[in-house]
């Protein structure tokens, strides 16, 4: 016979879940703000703007981030927010490479515009919140601590709601590691399950700095 031991009721279980699948999903933006980042490459900084979403309007992802994140919070407290769009902040400095920062951050901003009625963009990041956007996704391979090979599948591209909903989007190829001649594909590793560890591992960035921003704890950060 084992002794029951303190705790056991009030242990909340994650089964994971099974991983989004690569296509077109309109976005709600739960929160935004502006980061300071180094390249590892160059050790140049720069400024990156961190956009929060989740799913919306969909049967079987909506709200798959705040599940995954509740369920992880649960078993580790340092657990990450794992819906997250990076936009990187123009230098303004003339180069070629930041001119197609400016492209990339124009397309993200009018995405946003294009899919909701009378907002135009005031430069302020935290008027992002509440608004909705089309996010095509894709899988990316990442490295896993024990140097295994893995894929997440990530919001690639912005598009406007519309685009999203009329299917005019095309689903990019898997972006792979560098120096990787093979990869697992996408019919071999199935539906993966992943434990809160993994899905803490899978996160964008730390976003605890959401929680200033956020009304009633609905959507923990």
């Amino acid at each position: 016979m084992i002794k029951k031991f303190n705790g056991y009721d009030s242990i909340q279980v994650f089964e994971g879940g099974a991983s989004i699948e690569p296509g077109g999903y309109e976005l709600q933006i739960i929160g935004a703000k502006v980061e300071q980042y180094t390249s590892k490459a160059s050790g140049a900084t720069g400024e990156i703007l961190k956009v929060a979403f989740d799913i919306i309007n969909h049967e079987q992802y909506a709200g798959i981030y705040s599940t995954r994140f509740k369920a992880a919070k649960a078993q580790n407290p340092d657990a990450k927010w794992g819906g997250v769009f990076d936009v990187f902040i123009p230098r303004d400095d003339g180069t070629e490479n930041d001119e197609k920062t400016k492209q990339s951050f124009k397309r993200f901003i009018t995405s946003v515009e294009k899919s909701n009625d009378g907002y135009m963009w005031d430069w302020n990041e935290l008027s992002l919140k509440g608004k909705v956007f089309g996010g095509v996704f894709g899988r990316e391979e990442f490295e896993t601590k024990e140097g295994g090979r893995k894929f997440a599948t990530k919001c690639r591209f912005p598009r406007s709601i519309e685009s999203i909903r009329s299917g005019n989007f095309m689903i990019p190829d898997d972006k792979l590691l560098k120096n990787k001649a093979e990869s697992p594909s996408l019919a071999s590793m199935g539906n993966a399950y992943q434990t809160p560890e993994q899905l803490a591992a899978m996160s964008f960035g730390d976003l605890s700095g959401y929680e200033e921003i956020l009304s009633d704890g609905d959507v923990p950060f």
